[in-house]
């Protein structure tokens, strides 16, 4: 069944691709702790919500309201994954050609390839629906175990909408851009749940009800097929099945369609033959090598890709700044609650911005053999680091320094508190953004994400200390 290409082999080996690139087995030698222990811990807290919410029953269309509406923000979420999958298995490893020369059918190859996106997109999610599903399951509601179903089906369904998406997209405009817009919906997403989460705040209560019948369905129209998904995600066996049928049709379909081109090269060439032509440097450096290194890592930044996305998601924080800043609302102490979340952000991104440099350098050494100081190549990476992060913070500093001036000390203070701390973290131990070069090791490992959250959240409560009068 596993002899040399097979089917089943080469699944196997795509499997182990991913699962090699995957963060968690980048972030520890012993991966499967890790895994055992979040897995417990997510089943322990599902068992303990179910417990707590078993007493009250939900009507029928507001189950289908919960359904449609985590239906709606999964499928967003996981076609973003999806897409930048897609870019990876075909255009990012640079093995088509060799694939294609072997005597392994080029349908089985697309094949394996779409089956193992499908299975990274639909891996994480199932972990925590599964939790979910099998504390409803014991507590005497087992057809909630069609989640280990509904998810692959899913997952397959998104993963044939982002084949077909980025093969278009890239024979337009190239993969980098390809990779752009699919970090752009899941920033669209992120975005849409934190104002629908906001929307009580500034929708009319009329508006809002409105808002949430239209993913309901009424006592006339409650059995209509619009709700198919919905009530297969719920669980029942004809909607569970036809939904199920109809993700595996298309994705045979897509699968069919486009092996041609994949066959002929097509889809591999879209990526060498799309897209403008780059913009060639002058070659000229700066007189001073610290400059000429702190330009080089800003330059490093600019080319990571998703660089505005992950920014602006990592900063969503600041909606609710502006918010309080401008007097839309008040939360607690009103423009005092502002300073600890500017802290925290602020921090957040100078971990972001220094594992990004520390990460993409692919020349220490050079700079190390250089006749240059030794510290000269740290100090231009904390200098690059910190000017990204106080180009983001600059605007809601101002908004502090207008609104509520006799602040803005303790915050500066701690502001500078929790870059630094994240900079020296960061440095030594970067955050998990970039995947390993054939050859090279992983920088990243996710204890530098966890000690920067402390030293962030540290430096946020000392803030909120200094601003709140009575803090206790």
């Amino acid at each position: 069944m596993f002899k040399p290409a097979s089917f089943a082999w080469l699944l196997a080996h795509e499997i182990n691709l991913l699962w090699r690139g995957s963060i968690l087995l980048r972030t520890s030698k012993y991966v499967l702790v890790p895994v055992i222990a979040v897995s417990v811990i997510f089943q322990v807290v599902a068992l303990l919500i179910v417990k707590y919410l078993q007493s009250p029953t939900l009507s029928q269309a507001i189950l289908i309201l919960i359904a449609n509406i985590n239906l709606i923000f999964l499928s967003g979420l996981m076609l973003s994954r999806a897409m930048t999958s897609t870019i990876d298995v075909l255009y990012s490893r640079g093995d088509a050609d060799v694939l294609l020369a072997s005597p392994i059918k080029p349908i089985s190859i697309l094949a394996v390839r779409m089956i193992g996106v499908a299975a990274s997109v639909a891996a994480p999610w199932l972990l925590l629906a599964a939790a979910l599903a099998n504390a409803l399951a014991i507590f005497g509601n087992p057809q909630a175990l069609a989640t280990y179903i509904i998810i692959p089906m899913l997952a397959a369904l998104v993963t044939a909408i982002a084949f077909l998406s980025v093969v278009s997209l890239v024979a337009r405009s190239g993969p980098a851009k390809a990779r752009l817009f699919s970090h752009s919906i899941a920033l669209f997403i992120g975005v849409f749940i934190f104002a629908l989460g906001q929307a009580p705040r500034y929708i009319a209560p009329a508006s809002l009800r409105t808002l949430w019948q239209a993913f309901m369905p009424t006592a006339t129209n409650i059995n209509a097929a619009i709700w198919l998904p919905a009530r297969a995600f719920l669980g029942e066996f004809i909607p569970a099945a036809l939904f199920c049928a109809v993700s595996i049709l298309i994705f045979w379909l897509v699968l069919i369609t486009r092996a041609r081109q994949f066959a002929d090269g097509t889809i591999s060439a879209a990526a060498y033959g799309s897209g403008p032509a780059g913009r060639r440097g002058s070659g000229a450096f700066r007189q001073h090598p610290f400059a000429t290194t702190i330009l080089k890592n800003l330059r490093l930044l600019l080319r990571f890709p998703g660089l505005v996305t992950q920014t602006t998601y990592r900063s969503l924080t600041l909606v609710p700044v502006t918010m309080i800043l401008t007097g839309h609302f008040t939360i607690g102490t009103g423009p005092s609650v502002v300073i600890p979340l500017l802290v925290f952000l602020a921090g957040q991104l100078a971990l972001f911005f220094i594992s990004i440099i520390v990460g993409s350098d692919q020349s220490p050494d050079l700079l190390a053999s250089a006749p240059v100081a030794p510290q000269t190549g740290h100090r231009a990476a904390y200098a690059a680091a910190s000017y990204a992060s106080l180009v983001v913070m600059a605007l809601p500093v101002l908004g502090v320094l207008f609104r509520a001036g006799q602040m803005l000390p303790a915050l500066l203070a701690a502001m500078a508190g929790s870059i630094l701390s994240n900079l020296l973290l960061g440095r030594r131990f970067p955050i998990p953004l970039l995947r390993p070069a054939f050859g090279k090791t992983q920088t990243g490992t996710v204890f530098g994400l966890i000690l920067g959250v402390s030293a962030s959240s540290f430096w946020a409560f000392i803030a909120w200390l200094a601003v709140t009068p009575t803090p206790f």
